[in-house]
C-alpha cells in the first residue's frame, strides 16, 4: 500500500487538535494543499522529513538509520514515536521515503554519555528563592488589576511599548526585569489571555484571588510544568544545572538541529526563575517536583516556608499598614481596596489613600464601618490622624461630583467655594472648566477624563449618573472590542479538509482516482488489476483520459484502446 495512501486515511483519524499540532511544525507552509493526499504527500517531501528527524533523540536515530538499512521491528519507544509522528506503522514499521531520507543523512554521531553532577542548592538559598518567587506572586493582583483597567497591547516584534513596560515594572519587585515573560507565565494558568495581541484578564482570575498564597503559587506553577514539551521535560528531569550543561544536553541529543527547542527552553528556564525552582542555574528540590508534575509535595514544600495567616496588622501614623505575613483572603481584599501596595512579599506594606476610602464608601461603607474593620484587624488603636481621615473623606463624599452631560462633563459640588477653588485650580487648566450656573462647571471632555483630573489634583471627587447616583468612585471604562484572530492557514486548511468528505467514497478508491489522473497528466505507463465477472485481471496501459469516473487508455499488450470504470480498478502501479 502506498505511503501516501496509508498516511492520508491516519490524517483522517486524528483529531482537529492533532492534526493542528502535528502540520503546524511539520509544514512550513500550507499553501496549495487542497486533499488528505495533498498533505500526506507534504509530510512525506523532503523538507518535513528533516523537521522530524531533528526532534528524534540521538540514540533512537541511530536505531532508525539501522532498521532503516536492515528492516527489523523496532523497540517499543522508537514504534511509539514512529507511530506518533506519521514516519511509520505496524506493518512496514518505517515507510519508504523516511527511510530514504534517514540513510541520505550525514555520520550520525554516537550518543555521548553526558554525566552532569547533580548539583545542589542550600536550603536558605532555596527558601530565598521562593520567598522572591511569592512577591512577585502577590504582585500579580496588582497586574491583573492594570491590564483590566487599560490592556497591554503585545507589538508585532513581540515585546510590549516603553509606556507599558514601564508601568508594568512600577507594579513589580525589581528583579523582574521582563514584564511580558510573566504575563506568559501568568496566561499558563488562565490568568491573563493575548487577544488579538492584547493582554486582557483570564477566565480564572476570580478563582485564584481567593487562593491562599501557596494556592496561587501552585497554580502557576503546575500551568508552566504541563506546557512543557516532552521533549523540553526530559531534557530539565536530566539536568540540575538550567545553565550551560543544560545546552550541552541538548546539543548531544538533537544533534541534526534544536532551534525548534532552544526559543522554548530559554522561555521556561526564564520563567523558572521567577517562580523560584532554580538558584544560579541550579534546580531546587521544589523545581524537581514541579517538573516531574508532583505538585503535591511542591505544595507542601512551599506551604511550610509562608508563615500562618496574619491575625493583625500594624498600622502607623504616616497611614501606612504592615502586614508580618500574608492575609486571609477576605482580609487581603479588603487591605487592596483600602490601601495602595508599596511593597509585596512574605511581609506586604501598604498605604491607606483617599482611592481606596472613596471606593469603598462607593459600595456603601459608612466610614464608620471602615474604620471599624480596620480597627479589627489593627493589632493596636488606629491613629487618630488616620481616623479622623477617613472620617473626614466620609463626610465630603458625594459633595464634588461629575456626570456626562451633552456636549461634555459636567462637575458640581455642595459649597460654592470648592467650585471657585476647583475652577481657578491650575492644576487643571487643561480642562478648561468655565461656569455653566451657579452650582456647576462645565467642559468638552468626557466625565472620565475630568474625574480622573479631579483625583489627581486630591479632590474626593465622584461618578454619577445622570439620576445623580454614585456609580463608581473611579471611571468605569468602556471594554475592549477584541477582534476576533484571523484563522491562520492552518486552521482554514484543516476546515476544508474536513469540508472534502464525500460520502460513500472510500480512501482506496479516492486515492485510485488520484493516482490515475496524475498518470494522465505525466503520462505514465500503468499496471492496473481490474474486477471482471470472471475473477480480477492485469493490464498494462497507457491512460489517454478521465473523467467522470472512467478511464480511457491503451492497452500495450494488444494496442487496443479501452475503457476501464474506475470503481473496478482495484490496484494501481508503475509499470
Amino acid at each position: 500500500m502506498s505511503s501516501s495512501l496509508t498516511i492520508s486515511k491516519r490524517l483522517r483519524a486524528l483529531d482537529d487538535q492533532q492534526l493542528q499540532e502535528l502540520l503546524s511544525w511539520r509544514l512550513t507552509s500550507v499553501t496549495g494543499l487542497k486533499d488528505y493526499f495533498d498533505v500526506a504527500d507534504a509530510l512525506l517531501g523532503d523538507e518535513s522529513l528533516q523537521r522530524a528527524l531533528q526532534r528524534i533523540p540521538v540514540t533512537l536515530l541511530q536505531e532508525l538509520r539501522e532498521i532503516s538499512h536492515t528492516p527489523r521491528r523496532a523497540s517499543a519507544q522508537l514504534s511509539a514515536l514512529l507511530k506518533s509522528e506519521l514516519l511509520g506503522d505496524e506493518e512496514t514499521v518505517v515507510y519508504p521515503e523516511v527511510a530514504h531520507a534517514v540513510n541520505s543523512l550525514p555520520e550520525i554521531p554516537s550518543p555521548a554519555a553526558l554525566i552532569s553532577p547533580v548539583e545542589q542548592v542550600s536550603p536558605v538559598k532555596a527558601a530565598a528563592a521562593i520567598e522572591q518567587s511569592l512577591a512577585i506572586v502577590s504582585s500579580l493582583e496588582d497586574v491583573i488589576a492594570s491590564v483590566e483597567s487599560h490592556p497591554v497591547k503585545q507589538l508585532a516584534r513581540g515585546g510590549l511599548s516603553a509606556q507599558d513596560q514601564q508601568r508594568l515594572s512600577s507594579l513589580l519587585p525589581p528583579q523582574v526585569s521582563n514584564p511580558l515573560s510573566l504575563l506568559a507565565l501568568s496566561s499558563k494558568a488562565g490568568l491573563l489571555a493575548l487577544v488579538s495581541n492584547m493582554w486582557i484578564p483570564g477566565q480564572e482570575v476570580a478563582t485564584w484571588q481567593q487562593a491562599p498564597l501557596a494556592g496561587k503559587w501552585l497554580s502557576i506553577a503546575s500551568g508552566w510544568s504541563t506546557s512543557l514539551s516532552p521533549q523540553l521535560r526530559e531534557a530539565l528531569q536530566d539536568n540540575s544545572d538550567w545553565g550551560h550543561p543544560l545546552a550541552n544536553w541538548v546539543e548531544a541529543t538533537y544533534p541534526l538541529g534544536h532551534q525548534w527547542l532552544d526559543s522554548e527552553m530559554q522561555a521556561a528556564v526564564e520563567q523558572a526563575h521567577l517562580l523560584g525552582l532554580e538558584v544560579q542555574g541550579i534546580v531546587t528540590d521544589i523545581g524537581r517536583a514541579v517538573v516531574s508534575g508532583d505538585f503535591a509535595a511542591a505544595e507542601q514544600a512551599v506551604t511550610a516556608l509562608i508563615p500562618p495567616y496574619a491575625t493583625h496588622v500594624f498600622v502607623q501614623h504616616d497611614f501606612t499598614v504592615i502586614a508580618p505575613s500574608p492575609l486571609a483572603p477576605e482580609d487581603e481584599q479588603f487591605m487592596r481596596q483600602l490601601c495602595a501596595v508599596e511593597s509585596r512579599g512574605i511581609a506586604s506594606t501598604y498605604r491607606i489613600t483617599s482611592h481606596g476610602v472613596n471606593a469603598l464608601l462607593s459600595q456603601g461603607f459608612s466610614a464608620a464601618e471602615i474604620v471599624k474593620r480596620l480597627g479589627a484587624l489593627a493589632a493596636t488603636d488606629i491613629p487618630q490622624a488616620v481616623s479622623y481621615f477617613i472620617t473626614d473623606l466620609g463626610e465630603r463624599f458625594g459633595s464634588i461630583t461629575v456626570n456626562q452631560g451633552v456636549s461634555g462633563a459636567v462637575v458640581t459640588a455642595l459649597d460654592p467655594l470648592v467650585l471657585r477653588t476647583i475652577a481657578a485650580d491650575r492644576a487643571l487648566t487643561a480642562l478648561s472648566l468655565r461656569r455653566g450656573d451657579e452650582n456647576t462647571l462645565v467642559c468638552t471632555h468626557s466625565a472620565e477624563v475630568v474625574l480622573n483630573a479631579l483625583l489627581e489634583a486630591k479632590y474626593s471627587a465622584q461618578l454619577v449618573d445622570k439620576s445623580g447616583n454614585i456609580v463608581s468612585s473611579r471611571p468605569v471604562r468602556a471594554q475592549l472590542e477584541v477582534l476576533p484572530d484571523v484563522p491562520s492557514a492552518t486552521s482554514v486548511l484543516i476546515e476544508r479538509l474536513r469540508g472534502s468528505r464525500e460520502a460513500g467514497t472510500t480512501d482506496d478508491a479516492t486515492w485510485i482516482a488520484r493516482q490515475l489522473d496524475l498518470a494522465v497528466r505525466n503520462k505514465s505507463i500503468l499496471i492496473v488489476s481490474v474486477s471482471m465477472p470472471d475473477g480480477e485481471r492485469e493490464f498494462t496501459i497507457e491512460p489517454k483520459g478521465f473523467s467522470n469516473g472512467r478511464l480511457r487508455c491503451l492497452d500495450r499488450n494488444t494496442e487496443v484502446e479501452r475503457t476501464l470504470p474506475a470503481s473496478h480498478i482495484t490496484s494501481v502501479r508503475l509499470a
